[in-house]
């Protein structure tokens, strides 16, 4: 009897640690036509040099929402990116879904040199394998997002992009990066 009421224990906390990542649900009611323009249609303007990651990770997320998006610091960066050159780092934003009970994932990262983001983009590639790993079995309805994943450098710049629609994220950092 124990292991039965147990069980349904752990059974209610795994729904409602999987409901509160939903990367399908968006995290605002706001309908279309009611929504502000977005920004990644004035963001093409703006030079590369002169972008922020978090403009870049605010506006993906504006538009391809993560529910429960969880910013990480750069102290916990080697924790999901082996490899990574912290120190080469100039600028970055990292968002993952914060139970992870889902893969979403937005990296955006300006690095010092061309040179020290050639050197990520294996870091990059070894954390969407990781996570292609353990998704593949524990969600496999999400495989759709890691499948179609981004992984780009752009000069100094590399992101990461796992999310409900990886051609909308990267159309909207390229609006900003070119």
């Amino acid at each position: 009897m124990k292991k039965k009421i147990l069980f349904a224990m752990l059974t209610a906390v795994l729904a409602v640690t999987a409901a509160s990542c939903g990367g399908n649900t968006p995290a605002s009611t706001t309908k279309a036509s009611e929504a502000p323009a977005s920004t990644a249609d004035t963001a093409a303007a703006e030079p590369a040099s002169d972008a922020a990651a978090a403009d870049i990770t605010k506006a993906v997320l504006d538009e391809v929402p993560i529910n429960s998006a969880f910013e990480k610091k750069k102290e916990s960066l080697p924790d999901y990116f082996d490899g990574l050159d912290v120190d080469a780092i100039e600028d970055f934003s990292y968002y993952i879904c914060a139970s992870g009970a889902y893969p979403d994932e937005i990296a955006v990262f300006r690095f010092k040199t061309s040179d020290n983001a050639d050197s990520a983009v294996k870091a990059v590639v070894d954390r969407l394998a990781y996570q292609k790993e353990t998704y593949e079995t524990y969600t496999p309805d999400e495989m759709y997002k890691i499948d179609g994943a981004v992984i780009q450098q752009s000069g100094n710049w590399v992101y990461y992009l796992v999310t409900s629609d990886n051609e909308k994220a990267e159309s909207i950092v390229k609006g900003f990066l070119g």
